[in-house]
């Protein structure tokens, strides 16, 4: 089992848009979540995060080939999704492949069948160069079928980082337990199980927010 821990921040992350189930919010696209890009890692006042030198042993060089896995809880459920993904605060273009996202069963665990791969202009990676973001393609919800039986649910967005990141844009204030892997472990996001992702209790709240 590769070793791994739990991870309270949200890197490179920052926002989940999606189509809301209805008729009347045809073709508009609506944030249901979002966090506020702060950084580089690990600047900002990280209360209530935990030691984090066992994943990113030096700051400067960020995160080495390691799979992210954070948990997010949208406000409203749609059947279509968008992410983005931000390099606010680096200092060198990061390269992100590996995209999925799913319905978290618990944990660091994606419940089986429910990771859907995500793309970038048709393509499975994207490069983001420093101070920029970019928006993934729409990408299908199908388990999403009553969005009111999702209620409380979260989503369980992986991405793998290829090479070394550089300095990292992150939200030092998150409350919700996110999963990274050690580094130079490789992408890993396909795996729906948490077994490179070891855990470890930790309660909170994710932030929230629509538009």
């Amino acid at each position: 089992m590769t070793l791994t821990r739990e991870l309270c921040a949200s890197i490179a992350f920052a926002a989940i848009a999606l189509m809301p189930a209805s008729a009347f919010a045809a073709d508009k696209w609506v944030t249901s979540w979002a966090a506020s890009a702060q950084g580089p890692y690990p600047v900002g006042n990280s209360s209530a995060q935990p030691v984090q030198k066992f994943a990113f042993p030096a700051p400067e060089a960020g995160a080495r080939e390691q799979t992210f896995r954070l948990i997010v809880m949208p406000e409203i459920w749609g059947k279509q999704a968008r992410l983005r993904l931000s390099n606010a605060f680096g200092t060198k273009p990061i390269t992100f492949d590996g995209v999925l996202v799913g319905l978290q069963l618990g944990s660091a665990t994606v419940a089986p069948g429910t990771n859907r791969p995500v793309s970038f202009g048709g393509k499975p990676s994207v490069t983001i160069e420093p101070g920029k973001d970019v928006w993934s393609d729409a990408v299908a919800l199908p388990f999403v079928k009553e969005a009111k039986a999702l209620a409380g649910r979260k989503l369980a967005v992986s991405f793998h980082v290829a090479g070394e990141t550089g300095p990292m844009t992150w939200h030092a204030k998150a409350l919700q337990t996110s999963y990274v892997t050690a580094p130079g472990a490789g992408a890993k996001g396909q795996q729906d199980d948490e077994s490179a992702f070891r855990s470890r209790p930790h309660h909170g709240s994710s932030s929230t927010r629509s538009t």
